[in-house]
């Protein structure tokens, strides 16, 4: 729960007969929230693919990099149920038509970069059995105006919040129950990078990756 404690301070003092001056007000607003979250991941926040030969490439379709695995750990106060979205801050450099688990869909596969205006690929988060103070979890979705939390659309990828679509993900015992309030939340994940290819990319110099996204944590 939300509440805003606001404060309106006047001051006046005593002034000369017919020789009053005009007033300002003094508004004082902020919140007092019931508990604080903190998130890390395990193995710091920079995934490093490291050097990829060029002529392990394929030159006419993509190729799927070998995986990294990302945990995401939320630490919070106290008991408290949270959840999460995910923003592309590359989602312009995606690659259309790079496959992840099966499926091309645009809200799965997040941007990677891009050189002399060719997108070089992307990557998606391949997630696992969270857990809630050590207890392994369900992981639940909702998205736009949903009263109710749902399995989600694809079986194993995380997806991107974009275009307004308030695509979120929390985790808990059952959607009956809803989120599970916890103090430590673990989200596993698998990073799963492809690279579109090569043929379309000019390989004459080195190519930087470039991902990025970011995790924004919500209180429930």
């Amino acid at each position: 729960m939300r509440k805003t404690f606001r404060a309106i301070a006047v001051a006046s003092a005593l002034c000369p007969a017919l020789a009053m001056a005009d007033g300002a007000d003094l508004t004082i607003t902020g919140t007092i929230i019931p508990t604080s979250c903190t998130p890390s991941f395990a193995d710091g926040n920079t995934v490093e693919l490291g050097d990829i030969p060029a002529g392990s490439l394929n030159r006419d379709r993509q190729t799927e990099l070998q995986t990294r695995n990302v945990t995401l750990s939320i630490r919070c106060s106290a008991n408290a149920p949270m959840a999460i979205k995910v923003h592309d801050n590359q989602a312009h450099t995606q690659l259309p038509g790079i496959v992840v688990d099966g499926t091309d869909w645009a809200m799965y596969i997040y941007g990677i970069g891009q050189v002399a205006g060719a997108k070089i690929g992307g990557y998606g988060l391949r997630y696992g059995t969270p857990t809630v103070d050590g207890k392994p979890s369900m992981i639940m979705y909702k998205q736009g105006g949903m009263a109710n939390w749902d399995t989600p659309d694809t079986a194993t990828l995380v997806g991107k919040n974009a275009d307004g679509g308030n695509l979120r993900y929390s985790w808990g015992g059952s959607l009956a129950a809803g989120p599970t309030p916890g103090v430590v939340h673990i989200f596993p994940m698998t990073l799963v990078p492809v690279i579109g290819p090569s043929a379309n990319l000019p390989i004459t110099s080195e190519i930087a990756l470039n991902g990025s996204a970011t995790f924004e944590l919500l209180y429930l």
